[in-house]
């Protein structure tokens, strides 16, 4: 509850802030220059890595900025490269801490289940339907004995989805507001067929023999 507080104080700062400085902000975002795109794709790993800002601001920017095509690709750089990041560091250089870290959450009981089961789908399904945060996803695989090529597919097939929707509202958010309601319904359909779909399996592979304690 606290936590949500303080991200929603963070958020409404960040809109003042923005409205403060509207202008030069507009301006900035006209500014489409091929030669930024260098920063452009080092900022989204970054903020992937330390959210200074919320990921999915920044992703809406870039699609404001670039378009929804490069706006994606910026962000899709940026999610799949910071989950690489968390991959790497909890496998080879922070177990003990991640582990720790790890213990906390009492939903990852059930992400090991569906690991344990289909590991590229288990990742899918997670950066689809966020139920598990994306961190916990990213430290638990490095964890696991899950292999790389299997986790970086999973994660960046399963992130290309909301990062379009990222790029699509921010491009639309300023020329068209049936657009940006139309992609909001658009993507919570999606994530309630794949959450259906990720039911359905689920219950499937429980029945079994020899899975799920029957």
């Amino acid at each position: 509850m606290k936590k949500g507080i303080f991200i929603g104080i963070i958020y409404l700062i960040m809109i003042y802030m923005a409205f403060l400085y509207r202008e030069p902000l507009m301006d900035w975002l006209d500014q489409s220059d091929i030669s930024q795109l260098p920063f452009m794709f080092f900022l989204s790993v970054f903020f992937g890595v330390i959210p200074v800002i919320p990921f999915s601001v920044f992703a809406g920017l870039m699609g404001v900025k670039y378009g929804i095509l490069l706006g994606t690709v910026i962000n899709l750089t940026g999610s799949a490269g910071a989950a690489v990041i968390f991959f790497i560091f909890a496998r080879y250089f922070f177990v003990q801490q991640f582990q720790t870290y790890i213990a906390k959450f009492s939903k990852i009981k059930k992400f090991d289940y569906t690991i344990s089961q289909n590991a590229f789908v288990a990742v899918l399904f997670s950066r689809l339907i966020p139920v598990v945060p994306p961190p916990v996803v990213n430290i638990y695989s490095g964890l696991s004995t899950m292999q790389f090529k299997v986790y970086a597919a999973a994660t960046v097939i399963g992130q290309i989805p909301g990062m379009i929707v990222y790029a699509y509202l921010g491009n639309q958010l300023f020329t068209s507001t049936h657009a940006f309601i139309f992609g909001i319904s658009i993507y919570a359909g999606f994530i309630l067929l794949v959450l259906i779909i990720y039911r359905w399996w689920f219950k499937r592979i429980q029945r079994i023999p020899g899975i799920g304690g029957n």
